[in-house]
């Protein structure tokens, strides 16, 4: 199935083959700053997923101190969204914002990442994996 992940004005896409290798949440303050919201939802598909990517992007890179790894964010140049990462710790995978894929999501996370920063008002499905 393919399935596209757009930014917010519209004008930055990738769409991408298959399903998450991983899909989840995260509560890190990175992730929460990211978003502007209470967590970020990651789907990570392999590399090789990819169809295709268009639009005017910027990247902005970082080393993640907490995590010790080093991330490049692409995300719109006219609206700002966060669409796709890579992660150096995950050398095979990319990092796709899933709530960018609107309506047509990748079904529904199994995981919930830096669990122990979680605000204690989001609630989440006892089924999902909780990772500290």
């Amino acid at each position: 199935m393919l399935r596209t992940a757009e930014c917010a004005c519209g004008r930055a896409k990738i769409a991408v083959r298959g399903t998450p290798s991983l899909y989840g949440v995260c509560h890190c303050t990175n992730c929460k700053r990211r978003t502007g919201s209470a967590f970020g939802i990651s789907s990570y598909f392999k590399k090789s997923d990819v169809e295709s990517a268009e639009g005017e992007l910027s990247v902005y890179s970082f080393h993640h101190a907490v995590q010790n790894h080093d991330q490049a964010r692409h995300f719109c140049s006219n609206c700002g969204t966060t669409l796709f990462w890579y992660v150096s710790a995950l050398p095979e995978l990319i990092g796709i914002s899933a709530g960018c894929f609107g309506e047509d999501p990748p079904g529904e996370p199994d995981v919930s990442v830096t669990h122990a920063k979680c605000y204690p008002w989001v609630g989440l499905p006892d089924s999902w994996r909780k990772v500290p």
